[in-house]
């Protein structure tokens, strides 16, 4: 038995939320999960934990980069690196960089 053509618009109107709606759900279940990397290189206290914590959180980091950006240079990477630093607000780590910047030129 054929489907009116008020039948088929009635269709295509549901399943345009329920669409919708299944994606948001898919999306927030198994979407991005929050940066639990985002700890400034000073958020570390000077024990040899927390340095081998730091590095382990560093190379995670880098990886995640590597996989997002296939083709990114170091250059790419310490760009990305340097909006983490302002993204995160690490202040400390942005005052080195300029101290460095500064004693380079």
């Amino acid at each position: 038995m054929p489907l009116s053509k008020y039948m088929k618009k009635k269709i295509i109107y549901i399943s345009i939320p329920v669409i919708f709606i299944a994606l948001a759900v898919l999306y927030f279940y198994y979407g991005p999960a929050p940066n639990k990397l985002s700890k400034c290189p000073d958020d570390y206290a000077d024990t040899d934990a927390e340095f081998n914590e730091k590095m382990a959180d560093m190379n995670k980091w880098t990886n995640a980069f590597y996989d997002n950006h296939p083709g990114a240079t170091l250059s790419d990477w310490n760009k990305a690196r340097y909006q983490f630093w302002i993204d995160n607000k690490c202040t400390e780590a942005l005052k080195r960089y300029e101290e460095a910047k500064a004693l380079s030129n």
